[in-house]
């Protein structure tokens, strides 16, 4: 059981999912024979190699290795966690999932918000499309000029849904109301606020609107900047997080929208994203805005006043490479260096832009323009780098200063080797250099090692036997015939195969050749089978090997099948093999132990009764 959901519920979700649909939503799909391919949309290419076999449900990419069945694509390409990816299915699907690890009343619980979850959905909908309409009306004139003012033309306007909310007391809510939305349902949606007195009213007024999207496009909030230029008040205004703090764990919002896991403008970036396999991290709303405008679709920013944990992780679903460019002042440069290690944490490298004091992302790129821009980018340190050498610069010359330093780094530079021993130890010899440039390296690991409490390297993986990507002479035939009974798995109960096992050289397709045959000898094995578990086998190689065979069209006609099979196990069971095991075996004998002895005379038993039928 998986994230806690039924298994037949997970296989009934996927059996009803039309995968081509799912895919073509993301990447245009082309009919290659029983197959279909198209531009990989997890990595940048001009000659398609990503492959989908819509019967099996599986994809691979033959440029980048990535691959996987439908649940896996839906979370990397909209970036959500199992149970997340599954319910979406579900949900497209008109599939009730059953959760078995829930009570009766938890499970009530859940089917309630989850309606309540669409109920917000299609009032944020409705909300949108009423500022939407205001900004291009004459209520909406102001925001209009306020976009147009900050150079954000049409196409922004569209792509990130610009609103116009107008200067009226009520003039959201009444619409609402008319729509037949009670003023429970828009309390708790954020856009209106309950009166003293009795009543509501609209909690964004006189503003330029934008809405804020989750990952995976659901749209949960909204944000508003504030065009009357009151100092009183707030410039930027977002909905909240729980409408009632009292009754937190019973506000159905508090379940819907929190602006510590939602990252702005994800949604609209992500293809972008996919596609340079980086996305550029910034501080507000209009600068995502405006550098999108000038180029940089890939940009994004986080809710709230600093990067999380949660958005970090968000962001590092969709990309590896991440450009951190906060404002040039002082909280600027702040912010930036609390978001690194957060980001470091999630596995994301990149770099730290340091703009020029009193500039910010959006002010930068309209007065010196987009190249100067991608080469301020071009020349920023390593974000590890930056951060460290900001430690650096915060000393004052003292010991308890340069103790404090120490004792910051330690945290991150533990946390880079459990990632990565090597970087590690790499970023350690640059910090404590650049504490002592003109100290022996070994003395300086001696002496401030011990402040830095610099954990040991990890222990290696064991190695696994890797699948190798073009095998040659008997190893081809090897591969052939694991890529064969792949494809026709009732083919593992020919009796030749239990002898050729013992024959095959690589050892990687050897286990996997005894992990096929066992599944077929206790369960029975059909094509659907073999698909679910190469994609849960814990070989990143075998596994990427398997779902490139299953993606593309078949290798033979399944009449063909029986006689490929007896002419590769004749290709690896040679009479000269058989001969060298069995010597082998005799070198061995007299040395053995008792109970070794017996094994390997049986073996020699089988070996030659098997030469006599060669």
């Amino acid at each position: 059981m998986r994230g806690g959901i039924d298994p037949a519920s997970i296989r009934q979700v996927t059996a009803q999912s039309d995968m081509l649909a799912i895919v073509a939503e993301v990447v245009e799909l082309k009919r290659a024979g029983t197959s279909h391919r198209a531009l990989c949309p997890f990595h940048a290419e001009k000659t398609p190699s990503f492959h989908v076999n819509a019967a099996l449900k599986v994809y691979h990419c033959k440029g980048c290795g990535a691959g996987g069945d439908l649940i896996s694509f839906v979370r990397e390409t909209r970036g959500l966690g199992f149970v997340e990816a599954v319910q979406w299915l579900a949900d497209r699907a008109g599939v009730d999932l059953v959760r078995q690890d829930l009570d009766p009343r938890d499970r009530a619980r859940l089917d309630g918000e989850r309606t309540q979850r669409a109920r917000m959905i299609e009032l944020a909908t409705v909300a949108q499309q009423f500022f939407r309409a205001r900004f291009s009306a004459s209520e909406g004139r102001a925001a209009a000029e306020y976009a147009a003012k900050r150079g954000l033309g049409p196409g922004i306007a569209v792509r990130y849904g610009l609103g116009a909310a107008g200067s009226g007391w009520s003039d959201l809510c009444d619409h609402l109301r008319r729509q037949g939305w009670s003023d429970r349902d828009i309390v708790a949606m954020g856009l209106g606020v309950e009166r003293q007195s009795g009543g509501i009213y609209d909690r964004f007024r006189n503003r330029l609107m934008f809405p804020i999207f989750a990952a995976q496009g659901d749209l949960v909030a909204f944000g508003g900047r504030d065009l009357s230029g009151d100092a009183q008040v707030a410039k930027y205004l977002n909905s909240p997080e729980v409408v009632d703090p009292e009754r937190e764990a019973a506000s159905p919002f508090h379940h819907f929208y929190k602006k510590g896991d939602v990252v702005f403008g994800l949604y609209q970036a992500r293809e972008a994203i996919r596609r340079s396999g980086t996305a550029v991290l910034v501080e507000g709303n209009l600068d995502v805005m405006t550098l999108a405008q000038a180029g940089f679709e890939n940009t994004v920013c986080a809710m709230g006043t600093a990067l999380t944990s949660e958005q970090a992780r968000a962001i590092r679903r969709f990309a590896a490479q991440v450009v951190v460019l906060y404002d040039g002042d002082r909280a600027g440069r702040q912010a930036a260096h609390k978001a690194v290690p957060l980001l470091l944490a999630e596995g994301c490298n990149g770099v730290l832009v340091a703009l020029p004091d009193g500039d910010d992302p959006d002010s930068f790129v309209r007065t010196r323009g987009a190249e100067a821009l991608r080469q301020r980018i071009a020349e920023a340190p390593p974000m590890l780098n930056a951060h460290l050498d900001a430690l650096v610069a915060s000393w004052d010359g003292s010991l308890q200063g340069k103790s404090a330093i120490l004792q910051a780094a330690g945290p991150l530079l533990a946390l880079l080797g459990h990632q990565d021993a090597m970087a590690r130890n790499m970023a350690y010899d640059y910090l404590v250099t650049r504490l002592d440039p003109d100290a022996p390296l070994d003395q300086t690991r001696t002496t401030q090692g011990r402040y830095l409490h610099r954990p040991q390297a990890l222990a290696p993986a064991p190695a696994r036997p890797p699948m190798a990507a073009t095998p040659e002479g008997p190893a081809a035939a090897e591969s052939e015939l694991l890529q064969l009974l792949v494809w026709y798995p009732a083919e593992l109960g020919q009796p030749a195969l239990r002898d050729a096992v013992d024959f095959v050289a690589h050892a990687g397709i050897r286990l996997a050749l005894r992990e096929l045959l066992a599944l077929h000898r206790d369960h029975g094995l059909d094509l659907e089978a073999v698909a679910r578990w190469a994609i849960d086998h814990t070989d990143p190689e075998l596994r990427g090997r398997v779902l490139s065979w299953l993606a593309a069209p078949a290798p033979v006609a399944a009449g063909q099948v029986a006689r490929q099979v007896a002419e590769l196990v004749d290709r690896i069971v040679t009479p000269r093999e058989i001969d060298r095991q069995m010597r082998h075996i005799m070198e061995q004998l007299p040395t053995a132990s008792p109970e070794t002895k017996r094994a390997l005379s049986t073996r020699l038993f089988e070996l030659r009764q098997l030469r006599g039928r060669r």
